[in-house]
């Protein structure tokens, strides 16, 4: 039981879908070639958050405030694009390190998302 307990809690796969809202709400893409120009340069946005875990045995096995991509683009990226005064995101990258469980919940870690891009009106 000891043995499978560890083999489980070494391999672990995540895997998120993220959806984008329809083109005239909030467009986004990772280029700049689908934009009619011109438009408006509007900022950079830098959007970076981590979440956490309890990284002590057996606690850090409970999801406490994990990094979801789909849920932070929704609710944080497409709010400051719109804040910002643009309506489309230009040249986006995310980089996202999922969350994890360490061994055993030691060293757990609740995931981190970065999002980069140019806000632009159009």
């Amino acid at each position: 039981m000891l043995i499978t307990l560890f083999i489980s809690s070494c391999s672990v796969q995540y895997f998120s879908k993220t959806s984008f809202p329809a083109p005239d709400d909030v467009f986004i893409t990772s280029g700049d070639g689908d934009i009619q120009k011109p438009y408006t340069p509007v900022g950079q946005l830098i959007f970076m958050k981590t979440g956490w875990r309890i990284p002590l045995p057996l606690l850090g096995l409970i999801p406490i405030d994990d990094v979801d991509p789909d849920t932070e683009l929704k609710t944080e990226v497409f709010t400051k694009i719109r804040e910002m005064g643009g309506d489309a995101l230009i040249n986006m990258s995310i980089q996202w390190e999922p969350p994890t469980s360490g061994f055993l919940g030691i060293g757990a870690s609740g995931g981190m998302i970065t999002v980069y891009g140019t806000v632009i009106k159009r």
